[in-house]
């Protein structure tokens, strides 16, 4: 009996502690609810399991959460004692209870208000800031409810009472994807949602809609929806779309749709649209490229132009394939690729080529008027790396080319180019070497006969070098101070091809080579530079004068004394050479005639000189005593130096070979006929020289006290002249000119704002006019002073100056940097957009400056001799204006007092309308008759992605009837 009594009691407890253990896990509650909720977070994780009561209640197919969904999988509540974790070190176990349907990841989530866990429904409901975790999904809203049962989480915002408004709205977070939502629903397994009223980004466009089911796959499905790359709240315009494909990140594909611009639907409407995203590691996403479509009047006619494809190959190099044709025939191809290597270079490629045909009839049926037009430009720019750097930059074009293809004005009014492509490397400390091959153009001068730009000039030319840093050989382990110690040794070695058009004039005078040349002479090149066109027809002629001319040259330092304390002497001796890869052969076949060939036999030639130069500095100052000006002091700097050259025409150089040759006046003359450089281009006969050059530097600076009472007894000092220069040199040993012109160099800074450069040039020389020249001649320099024909202390022989200045404000509060909004973009540039804009800086313009204004007055004489003096005279103003702060004005004009007529005037408005752009360039005076006065407007959306959302009109310079 009493052992009957002892088993009711334990039956009677265990009984009651389950009892006890079900109603308290019907309704559990942590946290605080009410006024005391958010003090604490509460922090639970899931792992889900198999469930014997679950599955009898699915077996059943009941709907227990509300849902009206037949409940298809199960859950282990958070208080089951049997865990996934616990399991899997039984593998008997682990099979057995294992589903394939389960959850792979922990769901993790968290509330700051409270949370209530529902053990008979499978639900657990998240109240104030709660946050629901699952692999790389993260969800966050002011309500959460999860179901075990379904696998599904919902979430919306709450109403707050005292701001009367929802707050806490869904933010759905998938990897680095986040849409904002009003209400989502998310199914763990499925990974489908239905959404209510979506907010996502997606590159520079973002995408609303009211009604959205994701799939799968990823893809969305949006009703009643809007596209837009304006990220306001209210944007200034979107694409209005009943419906919406936004497939897998990669592309918008909308059905028919119309454009609203600041509320007002646009009437057009188009049946469907495809907008792609650009990947974040890529340039762009390939696609077709739209052309634009005109007329050119007087031109080439009606034209596609600007049309073709774009391919984005990968995050480091794209490539774009554009192509323009016209009703007249002309057609065009372009290629163009952007490349980069992160850390390590970047750069740009581009290639075009145009085929135009004449739009005159009559060249059209005579088969004339067809020219090409080329242009190759590359940039290449390397990070500062290792001991090597390649770099290149290159604009190659045909003369035309910038006449007939180019819309920017710069470019169209420019008559030169210049190219580079350069590679420099170090080896160790001393060593350096470095190879280049430039191309410099000028595109030649305007003809009104043909419309065209004529006698370019075209000079390309390859460079290499090697060198070693001077060292101080008595000095390699820090020296002692001793004299010698300062004796620095270098070399260096260059090489040199080049290939012109420009043909070199050639001087067959008697009185310039003392003898007749009995070689056939092309006369065309006599006296005069012969231009030819740069093609493959010429390219024999432009080799025959082409020449490679090595250099090499020893520079070596002698230690610099003082004489009488305050005189530096600074000594030196030079030696350099030349290597030549043909040589020329002199022969004698008459009293004053002779033949000269060309051997193709490499040779040197070497030249070594001693130099000494001299050079002081004292001062002069001129005390006033004025209410602020103090003194004004007077700088000089004196310097004399002399170099003498050893004559180098001996027979023991074999530099020269010796002629005797009898004049016309029967007088036996020895000449001596350089071996290398050939007769007649003005290049010097190896002779002796003794040149002694001078230089006298002045710089004036004033004295002032200074303004500030608490600053009496300080000074501050104002240059009144950076300097004032004037130098030549008189050689000793020439028979005749000795002294060169003269030059006076000055500049200087007036007040804080006014630049002053100036530049004369003197000839001491007399001139004597030439009875046989008629008109405007420059006569014959003679051996005669100019101060002692009459004609003045010396010939002015040219004479320039400019004066320029620019206004800004000194400061300005857009230059502070602006603090950032949490939760909004950065729009800061990066690195890579800095990079950009400092390569392309027209294609932008800085608000941040309120206004700038810069004049320039240039003066030119130039006079050759005895001939009429060229003057050139013109002012030139550009500047800007920030009427606000999105919108800027910006005018460029000039007079030609010359030509007494306005230069090239061009003004510009530029207006940020936030997602817009709107630009207007206007040149009312195009400066000369090649042009016409041409106007060009754009209105377009920022963004890349709709980049032909756009309004352009414009009137054009671009072609002409007739090339």
């Amino acid at each position: 009996m009493l052992e009957l009594k002892r088993k009711a009691i334990i039956i009677s407890s265990v009984v009651a502690l389950l009892l006890f253990s079900t109603v308290a896990c019907v309704r559990q509650r942590t946290g605080k609810a009410g006024k005391n909720a958010g003090k604490t977070k509460v922090t639970a994780s899931v792992n889900q399991s198999a469930d014997s009561l679950v599955t009898a209640q699915n077996n059943s197919r009941t709907d227990t959460s509300g849902t009206g969904k037949a409940l298809l999988s199960s859950s282990r509540m958070p208080g089951d004692s049997v865990r996934a974790d616990s399991l899997s070190a039984d593998s008997t176990r682990a099979d057995s209870l294992s589903n394939p349907d389960d959850l792979q990841s922990v769901v993790q989530y968290v509330s700051q208000d409270s949370t209530i866990t529902d053990a008979v429904l499978k639900q657990v409901h998240l109240y104030g800031n709660a946050e629901v975790t699952y692999g790389t999904i993260n969800l966050k809203a002011n309500y959460i409810r999860l179901n075990w049962i379904t696998n599904e989480v919902y979430a919306v915002g709450t109403y707050d009472s005292t701001a009367k408004k929802i707050v806490g709205d869904p933010i759905f977070q998938d990897g680095t994807e986040m849409y904002n939502t009003k209400e989502i629903r998310y199914n763990f397994k499925s990974k489908k949602a239905l959404i209510q009223g979506i907010v996502t980004q997606e590159g520079d466009g973002n995408i609303r809609g009211e009604k959205v089911k994701k799939d799968d796959e990823g893809n969305f499905y949006i009703r009643h929806s809007i596209y837009t790359t304006c990220n306001l709240t209210h944007p200034h315009y979107y694409i209005n779309a009943p419906k919406i494909k936004m497939v897998n990140k990669k592309q918008v594909i909308s059905g028919p749709f119309n454009l609203v611009i600041s509320d007002v639907p646009l009437p057009i409407a188009l049946p469907f649209g495809f907008f792609p995203f650009p990947k974040k590691k890529e340039t762009g996403t390939s696609g077709i490229i739209v052309p634009t479509y005109g007329e050119e009047p007087n031109g080439r006619g009606f034209y596609l132009r600007e049309g073709g494809y774009y391919f984005a190959i990968s995050e480091f190099v794209n490539l774009t394939l554009l192509g323009q044709i016209y009703s007249t025939g002309s057609w065009g191809l372009g290629l163009s690729s952007v490349y980069t290597k992160r850390y390590q270079y970047s750069g740009n490629i581009a290639l075009r080529f145009n085929r135009n045909k004449s739009s005159d009839e009559i060249d059209r049926l005579l088969g004339r008027g067809i020219t090409n037009d080329f242009s190759i430009v590359w940039s290449h720019t390397p990070r500062p790396r290792g001991n090597s750097t390649f770099s290149a930059n290159v604009n190659v074009t045909s003369n035309s080319y910038n006449q007939f293809q180019e819309f920017d004005t710069q470019r169209y009014i420019s008559n030169v180019a210049s190219s580079s492509v350069q590679y420099n490397r170090t080896f160790g400390q001393y060593m350096r070497a470095a190879a280049s091959l430039r191309v410099n153009q000028n595109f030649g001068q305007y003809s009104q006969v043909t419309n065209r730009r004529e006698g370019g000039k075209t000079n390309i030319s390859s460079d290499f070098s090697f060198g070693v840093n001077q060292i101080a050989p008595f000095a390699l382990r820090g020296g002692q101070g001793r004299w010698y110690e300062s004796f620095r040794l270098g070399l260096d070695f260059n090489g040199n091809y080049t290939l012109t058009n420009s043909l070199a004039s050639i001087d067959t005078s008697y009185s310039t080579l003392g003898f007749v040349l009995t070689n056939k002479v092309n006369s065309s090149r006599i006296n005069t530079a012969k231009t030819v066109a740069f093609n493959l027809n010429n390219l024999p002629a432009m080799l025959r004068d082409a020449q490679f001319t090595g250099r090499y040259s020893l520079p070596i330092s002698l230690p610099n004394f003082k004489v009488l304390r305050f005189v530096n002497v600074t000594p030196s001796i030079g030696l350099s050479g030349e290597v030549f890869t043909k040589q020329y052969r002199y022969t004698k076949v008459g009293q004053d005639s002779i033949r000269i060939d060309t051997l193709k036999q490499a040779g040197t030639e070497y030249t070594y000189n001693f130099a000494t130069s001299l050079n002081t500095r004292f001062y002069g100052t001129f005390f006033i005593g004025g209410r602020r000006l103090e003194a004004i002091r007077h700088t000089v700097i004196p310097l004399i130096s002399f170099t003498y050259t050893p004559d180098f025409t001996g027979d023991a150089f074999g530099f020269y070979e010796r002629i005797n040759v009898t004049d016309r006046s029967g007088n036996n003359r020895e000449l001596s006929l350089s071996k290398f450089r050939g007769v007649g281009s003005g290049i010097g006969n190896g002779r002796a020289s003794s040149v002694i050059s001078f230089s006298l530097n002045n710089s004036f600076e004033m004295k002032l006290k200074s303004k500030s009472d608490t600053a009496a007894a300080q000074f501050e000092k104002v240059s009144l002249l950076d300097n004032l220069s004037i130098g030549g040199s008189y050689n000793l040993l020439a028979d005749s000119l000795n002294l060169t012109n003269i030059t006076v160099n000055a500049n200087a800074r007036i007040g804080r704002n006014l630049n002053l450069n100036f530049n004369m040039n003197l000839d001491p020389y007399a001139y004597e006019p030439n009875p046989r020249a008629i008109g405007n001649q420059i006569g014959t320099k003679v051996n005669k002073y100019a101060i002692t024909q009459g004609q003045g202390l010396a010939n002015l022989q040219n004479l320039g100056f400019t004066l320029g200045t620019s206004f800004s404000p000194k400061s300005s509060s857009n230059n502070k940097p602006k603090p950032t909004t949490p939760g909004q973009p950065d729009n800061s540039p990066t690195e890579a957009q800095k990079e950009f804009i400092a390569q392309n800086p027209d294609l932008y313009v800085d608000f941040n400056i309120p206004w700038n204004v810069s004049l320039n007055y240039n003066f030119g004489l130039s006079k050759a001799g005895l001939s009429n003096a060229m003057l050139i005279q013109a002012i030139q103003a550009t500047g800007d204006l920030s009427l606000t702060k999105n919108f800027k004005v910006s005018v460029s004009t000039g007079f030609d007092f010359t030509a007494f007529s306005p230069t090239i005037t061009t003004l510009s408005l530029y207006r940020d309308l936030h997602c817009w752009d709107m630009s207007f360039t206007w040149t009312p005076f195009a400066g000369s008759s090649a042009r016409v006065s041409n106007y060009s407007f754009t209105l377009k959306v920022k963004s890349a992605i709709l980049q032909d959302l756009k309004v352009t009109r414009r009137r054009s310079f671009y072609d002409r009837s007739a090339y």
